[in-house]
């Protein structure tokens, strides 16, 4: 990694998505001196399949700022409807506003082989507006994935794994629904992807640049 300052913008769909993919690294790099900017494409409100309205727009932004609040990021978020997320310029300038604002020469975002349709999306945005940014890393938030995923980029979370886990379960109605499911992915992979690079725990991303 760079010794220099990183500006990390983190493209994602919906609240909690950055926490699952990355809130180890995000937490150790603003920990390190970094500066970190999330900004988040949709209100993350979604509907089973039996019609039921699984979230509320307002809980879910509120959860999501004392998450950021718990790593130590700022958030933005464009409330566009969540599961109906789409490829057009308008978000993807928005995206270029942030990274000339916040001077990003690095990016998170979800990886492209995502089998979710908005994490998709939201991988593509983010691509698109990379163009002058030398480092982008995509991240696992799930195991729907549409190939194996394989990262070649490791960041230890070692020392921040209780506060990527403490971050999520400020998502109160989405952790008492799922929270079991998300502890146990993310125990797995976070202490192999740490035996990989022989630390406790780490968190996996694929590079699609990288300039040391």
């Amino acid at each position: 990694m760079s010794s220099s300052r990183l500006n990390v913008l983190c493209v994602v769909a919906h609240p909690d998505d950055l926490e699952l993919m990355a809130g180890g690294t995000i937490s150790r790099w603003i920990g390190e001196g970094h500066s970190v900017h999330a900004l988040t494409l949709s209100n993350g409100v979604w509907t089973a399949p039996n019609g039921e309205n699984m979230r509320v727009a307002e809980a879910a932004l509120a959860e999501e700022t004392q998450a950021a609040q718990v790593l130590g990021f700022k958030v933005e978020n464009l409330k566009y409807p969540a599961m109906d997320l789409k490829y057009e310029d308008r978000t993807v300038v928005e995206v270029l506003r942030r990274i000339e604002g916040f001077k990003v020469n690095t990016i998170i975002c979800p990886w492209e082989r995502d089998i979710h349709h908005d994490h998709e999306i939201a991988s593509r945005i983010a691509v698109a507006a990379s163009r002058r940014v030398p480092r982008v890393l995509m991240g696992q938030i799930n195991n729907y994935l549409r190939d194996i995923f394989t990262p070649n980029v490791f960041v230890d979370i070692s020392k921040t794994w209780e506060k990527k886990i403490k971050a999520l379960m400020c998502y109160e109605t989405e952790w008492a629904r799922a929270g079991k499911d998300w502890y146990e992915f993310l125990d797995d992979t976070t202490k192999y992807y740490g035996r990989m690079i022989g630390v406790e725990r780490a968190e996996g991303f694929i590079s699609r640049k990288f300039l040391l």
